[in-house]
């Protein structure tokens, strides 16, 4: 029955797109499905008042904007005709890298070092910064890191720490 429709919708737009093409709007149903647990579930807490926003109101907004995007995400997807991207896995094992890096290093040896460490691992696949210029962003978001967060939020974590 699904395979009628989709070889329909084919059909009707004049395009040959291939069927793996709409995992992308699936996964934006799951995320419309996401959005309505955090709307049930903010409207169980309680949203409040206009004037006194209750403990549910953060999830029912969360909620509800997510509930637009992924509606978004969806609608874009089943009206593109192009093939479906194929994901850059060595940026997303990157990116995991660096969430460990970051997990592992910050309190062990401080916040500044250990995003200094977090951005070169996560800027490792991209060929067109070279690694000098790796060296200066990880020190400047860590540099920046240190001011926001310790300075002017006050986060009680250590700058610089021992090895």
């Amino acid at each position: 029955m699904i395979r009628d429709v989709l070889i329909r919708l084919r059909r009707e737009q004049g395009t040959a797109r291939p069927p793996h093409a709409y995992f992308g709007a699936l996964g934006g149903g799951a995320l419309f499905i996401l959005s309505l647990v955090f709307i049930v579930g903010g409207y169980e807490l309680g949203p409040g008042t206009l004037r006194r926003l209750g403990t549910g109101a953060f999830p029912m907004i969360t909620g509800v904007i997510l509930a637009v995007l992924s509606l978004a995400v969806m609608a874009a997807d089943l009206r593109d005709t192009s093939d479906a991207e194929r994901p850059d896995w060595i940026s997303f094992a990157a990116i995991g890298g660096a969430l460990a890096v970051f997990a592992l290093t910050v309190g062990r040896i401080g916040l500044v070092p250990g995003v200094f460490l977090t951005t070169i691992t996560a800027s490792l696949p991209d060929p067109s910064l070279p690694f000098v210029g790796k060296l200066v962003l990880g020190a400047l978001v860590g540099l920046g890191c240190w001011g926001l967060f310790i300075g002017l939020i006050g986060l009680p974590f250590a700058a610089f720490g021992g090895l």
